[in-house]
């Protein structure tokens, strides 16, 4: 399905009954919608699931220079309403870029939004001390670099797949991350991570003001890279009280796409959907 976000035009995968509470899917930077591709029953069943791809990745628009929260965060409003979130409001569930984004999208338009699920979002990254602090743009730089190599190459998505696939990260994933990561560095623009690179692309996150609906947060392992850091927990709880926050030992950044945490992943978003959605 295509829909209209702030001045583009967004893909978005929608399934279930129309009448069914509305659940929208918000992707990390440099991935798609598809790496929701594998939702089980428990969070489907009986429940309107959009996957959305934000601007500039998978089959939506590019717009290079937009790739900050706000113009995330405003295609993402702009979708709610067509969607008739207005007079049934959504919840959102989001990873990494995509947690920032319904955060954002919950702080400015409650009234639309039902509750939000963020998975390890890097709320305080986009401070110019935190992002000097960013472990994650080494791996930015080197995913832009792999991306690259493999359009010069001219290797499908299987191939790459295979390539990421590959030991050490490989073994750890779950057994469809692979080729949705592929697909996903594949179709993105090349400016999307560039933005994560310089720190523009989470820049305007509002980490300070009023979020009304119910938050839970589940945060990756710090000894194994978590973007919502420990030191980030303590001045969360001090300035929302209200937020649920989970941490999952043992686990990094991509919750969902880990082999052996997306159970636990499933059961906390489960439980939260069974409050709000």
């Amino acid at each position: 399905m295509e829909l209209r976000g702030d001045g583009v035009t967004l893909h978005a995968h929608v399934d279930g009954p129309e009448d069914g509470p509305l659940v929208v899917f918000l992707h990390g930077v440099s991935a798609s919608a598809d790496t929701y591709g594998f939702l089980p029953q428990p969070v489907t069943a009986g429940r309107r699931i959009v996957r959305l791809d934000l601007r500039g990745h998978g089959a939506s628009e590019r717009a290079p220079g937009t790739y900050t929260v706000e113009r995330h965060a405003a295609d993402v409003v702009a979708v709610l309403e067509a969607l008739g979130a207005g007079a049934r409001p959504a919840a959102l569930v989001g990873h990494s870029l995509g947690g920032v984004v319904a955060w954002t999208v919950a702080q400015r338009r409650p009234d639309l939004v039902a509750g939000a699920f963020l998975e390890d979002p890097p709320l305080y990254l986009g401070e110019p001390a935190e992002h000097e602090r960013n472990g994650a743009v080494p791996i930015f730089q080197a995913m832009l670099e792999r991306a690259a190599r493999w359009h010069e190459q001219g290797l499908s998505p299987e191939a790459a797949a295979e390539e990421i696939a590959a030991p050490p990260l490989g073994p750890t994933l779950a057994p469809d991350a692979p080729l949705a990561r592929a697909r996903a560095l594949l179709s993105m623009d090349p400016g999307v991570l560039e933005g994560a690179i310089d720190g523009s692309t989470l820049a305007g996150t509002d980490t300070t003001g009023p979020v009304t609906v119910p938050v839970m947060l589940l945060a990756a392992d710090d000894a194994h890279g978590a973007a919502f850091a420990a030191r980030h927990e303590a001045r969360l709880r001090a300035s929302h009280p209200d937020v649920e926050i989970v941490r999952v030992a043992d686990v990094g950044h991509g919750i969902h796409d880990d082999a052996v945490a997306r159970a636990r992943w499933v059961q906390e978003l489960t439980r939260f959907l069974e409050r709000v959605a």
